[in-house]
């Protein structure tokens, strides 16, 4: 039998984006699932749509509330027993000049991106090292990993998830239970940019949506601290970054990476009526 089959996943974030390929490539492993958003009726669309093939539970839950947190890990372990594996999907993103960020989004992103993932990492990570199985998958993102202009506050909240996921991997290893991130490039169909209608720059790239659910699925698979997704090799910027930040910087001009991302930002401020 897989070791995933009757797994029980507790999956946020999984009423749009990327979530719903998540949940429908955890459901093909015969992983039973506890949806979490704050809109009930798109995961009740999600769970309708995995059909019969799983055990499914939807709470809509904002994540950012304390006892709501705590309401979805309890009515978890009231369906299933237990909490085998917790996936930080949600997310929050604004591209815009940091300037000319609305200030109350600061904190919203901070909160949703990175504190609601540690809260709810510290609800479920005792049983499971009482038992010493399970896993922690926190969906990341590149602009974590690289930096990302015009997107500074989300970069950073992502950054600071991907090095937590990291830092509670190697202290953490050895008793059973594994902690890693995934970290998407720009994805295409259900990314930002793609919601805007523009493609990302050719030499940057796209990811579908499925190769992000993959990962995830392979992260449960293997435990590696970090699974990068990128049609290009992005390891290689990633070590010029950290050699030489001026070099990285110039290849991210030359790229188009900062003028798209502007474009972006500019279209982004239009939008909120600036």
């Amino acid at each position: 039998m897989d070791i995933l089959t009757s797994k029980c996943a507790i999956l946020t974030g999984a009423s749009h984006g990327i979530g719903p390929y998540i949940a429908r490539t955890l459901a093909s492993r015969g992983i039973n699932l506890a949806l979490a958003a704050r809109s009930g009726a798109e995961l009740e669309a999600v769970a309708e749509s995995l059909g019969d093939t799983v055990k499914v539970l939807v709470v809509p839950t904002d994540l950012n509330d304390a006892s709501q947190r705590q309401n979805l890990v309890i009515r978890t372990r009231q369906e299933f027993g237990r909490v085998d594996i917790l996936i930080n999907n949600a997310g929050l993103e604004e591209i815009i000049p940091f300037e000319e960020q609305r200030s109350e989004m600061i904190p919203s992103i901070i909160n949703t991106n990175v504190i609601a993932p540690m809260l709810l990492t510290h609800e479920v990570l005792p049983p499971m090292l009482a038992r010493g199985e399970g896993a922690i998958v926190n969906v990341a993102s590149l602009a974590g990993r690289t930096g990302m202009p015009f997107g500074a506050v989300y970069s950073g909240s992502k950054g600071a998830l991907a090095e937590w996921s990291i830092s509670l991997h190697a202290e953490l290893f050895g008793r059973g239970v594994s902690v890693s991130a995934v970290c998407p490039g720009f994805v295409s169909d259900e990314g930002m940019h793609a919601r805007k209608g523009t493609p990302a720059p050719r030499s940057l790239g796209e990811v579908s949506p499925q190769a992000v659910a993959d990962a995830v699925l392979l992260a449960l698979e293997t435990g590696h601290p970090e699974i990068l997704v990128s049609s290009r090799p992005i390891r290689l910027l990633m070590a010029l970054r950290a050699l030489a930040p001026r070099a990285a910087l110039a290849f991210a001009r030359r790229s188009g990476l900062i003028n798209y991302l502007k474009k972006l930002a500019s279209a982004n401020k239009k939008n909120h009526g600036d």
